[in-house]
């Protein structure tokens, strides 16, 4: 007998249903999750924040551009091969060590390592 899983039209839902809406849809990891926006910040945005965010979309653009070059990408899966496993035994100095920060979130999939990776050297350039 055969285990069968019916897909469901709502099964892979991203983002909100409306512009309205407090409940946001997301897929982490090959889960659905639904999550509620409670008491958005609605003000003007810091001049950290803007920063912090244009950071953020240029390391996505380098991202895609770095996997879209298979020679690079070849490189970051490497280079993400040696992160998991020193990552396995203490996430910290992993992150030293291959991304240059101190924080202990384990980037579990190779796209966030990336983006993480390059916006380390952004940040860095920013500062000098």
């Amino acid at each position: 007998m055969a285990h069968v899983e019916p897909a469901l039209p709502f099964d892979h839902f991203s983002g909100k249903l409306s512009r309205k809406e407090r409940i946001v849809m997301r897929t982490r990891n090959g889960c659905t999750h639904a999550y509620a926006i409670q008491n958005p910040y609605t003000g003007p945005l810091a001049e950290s924040r803007k920063r912090a965010i244009s950071t953020f979309s240029k390391a996505v653009r380098l991202c895609k551009a770095e996997m879209l070059d298979s020679d690079r990408l070849a490189y970051w899966q490497d280079r993400y091969i040696q992160y998991r496993k020193v990552a396995n035994k203490h996430v910290g100095r992993a992150n030293l060590k291959f991304i240059g920060t101190t924080s202990d979130k384990f980037y579990s999939t190779l796209r966030g390592f990336i983006i993480a990776s390059i916006s380390a050297q952004l940040k860095t350039k920013m500062q000098e």
